[in-house]
């Protein structure tokens, strides 16, 4: 239960991550919030684009977010109805059955009197001042009447500061071994040096932070998979002028760098701030390490794949760009759907790393077990040196013995869900007959290792209440099903 009571402004922001089975025009899966004022009576929060990240589909005129695979940590946030002295929230999940997903997840709620915002100019002509003279309050240096950053000074005495955004609009750039964010910000106060820390926030936009997750063209660069992955590099150099916008004249000062482990990210507006303590100030940057500053990921894995051979046998391929510390790769199965979906993966062997490298480098490892069946499902543990540890993306294999397709609800008033299994790439050709013999429809899907659903929809007036068949063809495998629609 929150009290915004005085607030002129009352927003919701949390991180979010979602990965809810989205049919198309149909809900299958989907979630939403829900507030009210005491408890008893509730409203749907928020509607589809009424804030950042805040929902993504209406159905029937209801609100929600329906999207598959939006797993990386995003901010959310949503203006919050005003008027009212407290407000508290439920979420509300609905799921169709036969196919499971990892759902929603939440982090890091917050509730706050949203009165500036987040800098979303361009590069500012010049910095802003502000004399920070001591105490404990937060100063905030504005442009435009939106925030750039923060200062807490921790009782110490700044002087005059100049703060100053530089914000890149072309395309996201890199050093050659890692993607930086577009945008980093110069903080100047008279005393550069404090005798204990200071707190800073520095406010950067969601939208700027996916160009950077899904940058392109420096293969051989690192980035971040998603906000809360990014780390400060900080740049100290004897001559402020060179603390700017730019890192091609970064030759005399001396580098920092601030991992993700030891600054917080919040998110807030539309994107989010971080904050971190400083003793001194300079040029600040967001970046995930890279490997020349201790990138806080064990590994940079390029590549993992899973393929049949002879039949039987699995082949295990993975490639990484750097390794950083990393102890060893355990590899992991899941026998079978309902263990990935339980998430019961056994250990069936691991390889030892070779060592530190800048560079790219493969390994392999083959799985040999006799009389496999139906699904596996492959995963890496990648284990540092310390025994922390970060998986890789899973790889199924499909071993077809006993894999089942199925259609339901059926019979049905016109919309069948068709659940099916695929290898990675494989195609499968629906028909759909009529009782007479004709051909009535007729499609193509393509697997993605996974368990998928597609919808049949018998709806229209031209299909006529009655049986129809189904037809599936993959490859040397062709299955019929009975449709019933009444």
């Amino acid at each position: 239960c929150y009290s915004i009571t005085g607030m002129t402004n009352p927003t919701l922001s949390l991180s979010i991550a979602l990965d809810l089975e989205d049919c198309g025009g149909t809900l299958c899966d989907g979630a939403y919030f829900e507030y009210s004022e005491n408890g008893k009576t509730w409203n749907r929060l928020g509607s589809n684009g009424a804030g950042t990240n805040w929902y993504n589909k209406s159905y029937s005129g209801n609100h929600l977010w329906s999207v598959e695979n939006y797993t990386r940590w995003h901010v959310a946030t949503v203006p919050l109805p005003t008027g009212l002295n407290n407000i508290r929230f439920r979420i509300v999940v609905t799921s169709d059955p036969f196919v499971t997903r990892e759902g929603i997840a939440i982090d890091d709620i917050h509730v706050y009197d949203n009165t500036m915002g987040i800098y979303d100019g361009v590069t500012m002509g010049s910095p802003v001042s502000q004399n920070i003279a001591g105490g404990t309050s937060w100063i905030d240096f504005t442009s435009s009447g939106k925030l750039v950053a923060s200062v807490q000074p921790n009782n110490q005495n700044m002087g005059n500061t100049d703060v100053q955004a530089y914000i890149n609009t072309s395309s996201v750039r890199n050093d050659g071994l890692q993607y930086y964010h577009n945008r980093n910000i110069t903080i100047k106060p008279v005393t550069t040096a404090l005798a204990d820390s200071a707190i800073v926030r520095f406010y950067f936009l969601d939208s700027e932070t996916e160009s950077l997750i899904n940058a392109t063209g420096c293969s051989g660069c690192t980035k971040p998979a998603m906000a809360c992955e990014l780390g400060v590099t900080k740049y100290n150099d004897p001559d402020d002028s060179f603390e700017n916008g730019s890192l091609g004249d970064n030759v005399q000062g001396i580098y920092s760098f601030y991992d993700a482990v030891w600054n917080r990210k919040i998110p807030f507006d539309k994107g989010y701030y971080v904050e971190f303590r400083v003793k001194n100030f300079s040029e600040f940057w967001l970046n995930n390490g890279g490997p020349d500053l201790q990138s806080p990921l064990p590994v940079e894995l390029i590549s993992f794949t899973a393929k049949k051979k002879n039949d039987n046998d699995v082949l295990l391929h993975w490639q990484t760009a750097m390794e950083q510390n990393v102890n060893r790769y355990e590899i992991e199965v899941a026998k079978g759907t309902d263990s990935y979906q339980q998430q019961r993966f056994v250990k069936m062997g691991e390889l030892n790393s070779l060592g530190n490298t800048n560079s790219v480098r493969n390994y392999q490892f083959t799985d040999t077990e006799a009389g496999k069946s139906g699904v596996r499902y492959y995963r890496l543990k990648i284990v540092d040196n310390d025994n922390t540890f970060v998986y890789s993306p899973v790889r199924p294999v499909i071993f077809k013995n006993d894999i089942q397709w199925q259609v339901y609800p059926n019979p049905s008033g016109g919309v069948f869900n068709l659940v099916y299994q695929l290898a990675d790439g494989e195609q499968m050709k629906i028909n759909l007959y009529d009782v007479n013999g004709k051909l009535v429809s007729q499609f193509t899907e393509t697997g993605n290792g996974f368990l998928q659903k597609t919808i049949i929809d018998l709806q229209p007036v031209k299909y006529a209440k009655g049986i129809y068949l189904l037809k599936l063809d993959v490859g040397e495998k062709i299955e019929s099903l009975r449709l019933i629609k009444y």
